[in-house]
């Protein structure tokens, strides 16, 4: 998350989707301080910190849901608030290859372990699901945020959020690319269709198609 009081927004971050790259434009613009949240959170965040950034008590990836129920009223209500998403058969693609890659993620070890991108998708939505929408609607549905952009069309739909806040345009950089081939080319039948059953949610809300 960055929240900026000077600009009025707050970005909702959804992990793997071109957030580290987002996060290096807007970070200079994030002026949240521990008078923002009560002070238990104020630990949690400190320890999710020093456990590992991909902790849950991080609050780099809590979702809209959370901090409205932090942040007064007046402050989420009248923000603009947007985050991005992914096509969902792309984004395990992503992440399964930024598992493998990132040494330090904790679950390296147990994806490491898998013998194919098979195994990780039937191991992910059996075990492991979360689904881009719970990241910014509540329990009743009801969306969150003001604006989702789409990493599919990435730098045109950064330039409206920035058009908004409002900030100077800017071209963003690749950061923190896990690297694979084209998701396609990772599924089969079965595996496709798993994910489309397992994050059909996502898919519909967000218009996505194989």
């Amino acid at each position: 998350m960055i929240l900026s009081h000077k600009k009025k927004f707050i970005y909702i971050h959804v992990y793997k989707v071109a957030g580290t790259s987002i996060r290096s434009i807007l970070q200079e613009y994030d002026d949240q301080s521990s008078a923002d949240f009560p002070l238990i959170e104020n630990v949690k965040f400190f320890l999710g910190k020093r456990l590992n950034y991909f902790s849950k008590w991080a609050i780099d990836h809590i979702n809209a849901r959370e901090i409205k129920s932090l942040l007064p009223e007046e402050v989420f209500n009248t923000y603009f608030k947007f985050a991005f998403v992914r096509n969902p058969w792309d984004w395990q693609v992503s992440l399964y290859h930024y598992m493998l890659q990132y040494s330090k993620h904790p679950q390296h070890r147990l994806i490491s372990k898998m013998k194919s991108f098979d195994e990780y998708i039937e191991w992910r939505i059996s075990s492991d699901m979360e689904l881009q929408k719970d990241f910014l609607y509540d329990k009743n549905g009801k969306i969150l945020v003001d604006y989702i952009g789409k990493f599919e069309n990435l730098q045109d739909d950064f330039n409206i959020i920035c058009s908004k806040i409002p900030i100077n345009y800017s071209k963003l950089p690749l950061a923190n690319p896990s690297k694979h081939g084209h998701y396609k080319d990772y599924y089969n039948n079965h595996t496709k269709e798993l994910i489309y059953k397992a994050f059909q949610k996502d898919i519909e809300i967000f218009n996505y198609e194989f």
